[in-house]
């Protein structure tokens, strides 16, 4: 992958380490650039090409809540890529208000999949298998083609940045949230934070633009180091937390998805027809 080679940047980086790191609590301290280039290049090691799904009927409920699990978090980490890609071509490019649209992309995926982790979680931990089966449909089907999902409930993105927020009550995720909103819109502040200079003088006003102003040196730039120490913590912390918490807890349920299922006819049979629905053309 392409390296961040922005001079600008990349001093503000290194002027900033310390405070930018501060907003990891529980983060190894240190280069936030190196940081996030040994995490990306760790991400791009764990994405799969392709999932299969075996086709066995007696675990059928299961494999299916697995394939559609793996499926699910593997299209994350692509997205997480791709997103990380544009986001480095913005900054070197001095493309400014386009790592800003990318940054606060980022902030949003990264919430919402923290929140789809900790409802997955929920309902493995509490036997809810058919509605765990349901809700990983959910996010498996592509918006033209919600008609192939039952009862289908799109999650809003607000949903999730209150339960990012939540889950760390010492970081305000609104703080970051709201100013690069305010700047990602068409409002005063994103036109504004090319202003470089205003004279005012008896006779004459005079103001100058520039695409390097003060002010996306200083609280732009702060901004988009957030966002890659962002990458740093989902490859960090999200995805072995998702690992621990969905993947390996579900890999010990293999036999009571399956005894569940077989125990209940009712639920076995919306299994067959969900999955019938999902997978017509």
């Amino acid at each position: 992958m392409e390296k961040i080679r922005n001079k600008k940047f990349i001093d503000y980086l290194r002027s900033q380490d310390k405070e930018i790191q501060a907003e990891r609590k529980d983060a190894t301290r240190g280069d936030v650039l190196k940081s996030f280039e040994n995490n990306i290049e760790k991400l791009e090691t764990l994405v799969e090409k392709r999932i299969n799904n075996k086709k066995d009927e007696d675990s059928g409920p299961y494999n299916n809540i697995k394939f559609l699990l793996r499926r699910y978090i593997n299209a994350t980490k692509f997205k997480f890529i791709d997103l990380t890609k544009g986001l480095i071509s913005c900054v070197n490019s001095g493309s400014y208000s386009g790592a800003l649209v990318i940054s606060r992309t980022i902030l949003e995926n990264v919430a919402m999949l923290d929140l789809k982790r900790a409802e997955f979680n929920k309902l493995l931990i509490n036997k809810k298998y058919l509605k765990l089966l349901k809700e990983l449909l959910m996010v498996n089907v592509k918006d033209y083609q919600t008609y192939k999902v039952k009862d289908y409930k799109r999650t809003h993105i607000n949903d999730a940045l209150r339960h990012y927020n939540k889950k760390d009550r010492e970081r305000d995720i609104f703080k970051i949230y709201n100013p690069i909103s305010e700047r990602v819109h068409p409002s005063p502040s994103s036109f504004l934070m090319y202003q470089e200079t205003m004279i005012i003088k008896e006779s004459y006003s005079q103001v100058s633009f520039s695409h390097n102003s003060q002010e996306l040196q200083g609280a732009i730039f702060g901004i988009i180091g957030l966002m890659l120490t962002h990458i740093s913590i989902i490859v960090e912390d999200h995805y072995p937390l998702i690992k621990k918490e969905l993947i390996d807890i579900l890999e010990n349920y293999k036999l009571p998805i399956e005894v569940y299922f077989q125990n209940n006819i009712s639920d076995s049979e919306e299994h067959d027809k969900l999955l019938k629905y999902f997978n017509t053309k």
